[in-house]
């Protein structure tokens, strides 16, 4: 490819607006990469390929067979090992790499918030006392890791996510419930109020795309188990888009 070839690494709404934007810079080739995890996923502008790399040795050499001048981690906050793997494998290539990140969520005075370290952890807060009386739990982790909350048979949970949890046919206290987002305050109201959600048990994944659910949450007074986010690496950091395709465009004129 002539050019600069930019490589981002995507599966969220950012990395679809980022692919967008770039795209636009003259002589410039952008890739989104996709795990194809998800089916009919939203697709970007410019080219796409997808399934993993095999690891950080299996991203270097496709960084260095597709001649990559940038790379852009635009994954979700808690990919903790693609972000690690970007970040080695670009070191390694002597690619500069960025990490398009959302800042946190920030807690208020009218929130209830658990803030906690893993699933693990939050799975372990809904068996203390302070959760004796919660009943309907809406789960919002991710689907690696409702694993953690198999074990608590006394409250019944309620799983939205895009592809199905075959595992959840096996526990008479997890629902499945098919959605893919962005979901409005008012999807999120419904929701909370047709499956009587009493706690909400989520990710501080930042960002405004996912924090409607939080909203209601604070609006009904629903406590919320939040896990948060891993502790960034040593990565260059940029936070909104705008300011991501300024430093682009100014390194690759450069």
């Amino acid at each position: 490819m002539a050019g600069n070839v930019i490589l981002i690494l995507g599966g969220t709404r950012e990395a679809i607006e980022i692919a967008c934007d770039l795209e636009q810079i003259e002589n410039t080739t952008v890739i989104t990469s996709l795990a194809g995890v998800t089916r009919s996923p939203r697709l970007p502008k410019g080219k796409v390929r997808y399934g993993g790399f095999g690891g950080k040795d299996g991203l270097f050499d496709y960084l260095i067979w597709e001649k990559i001048t940038l790379v852009i981690d635009a994954t979700h906050p808690f990919a903790e090992k693609i972000t690690k793997n970007a970040y080695e494998a670009s070191k390694r290539a002597n690619i500069p790499c960025l990490h398009f990140s959302r800042k946190p969520w920030e807690k208020t005075a009218q929130d209830k918030w658990y803030e906690v370290e893993n699933s693990k952890a939050a799975a372990s807060t809904l068996t203390q006392k302070d959760f004796e009386c919660v009943k309907n739990v809406f789960l919002t982790i991710g689907r690696q890791d409702v694993n953690c909350f198999y074990s608590i048979n006394t409250k019944q949970f309620f799983v939205r996510s895009i592809e199905p949890v075959k595992e959840l046919g096996c526990f008479e206290n997890m629902k499945w419930i098919q959605g893919r987002g962005p979901f409005a305050f008012q999807d999120e109201y419904t929701f909370f109020k047709e499956h009587s959600i009493d706690c909400l048990v989520a990710k501080n994944s930042g960002g405004y795309a996912s924090h409607p659910k939080i909203d209601v949450a604070r609006f009904i007074g629903v406590p919320v188990v939040l896990v948060q986010q891993p502790k960034s690496i040593n990565i260059k950091q940029i936070y909104d888009r705008e300011s991501l395709t300024a430093f682009v465009s100014h390194h690759l004129s450069g």
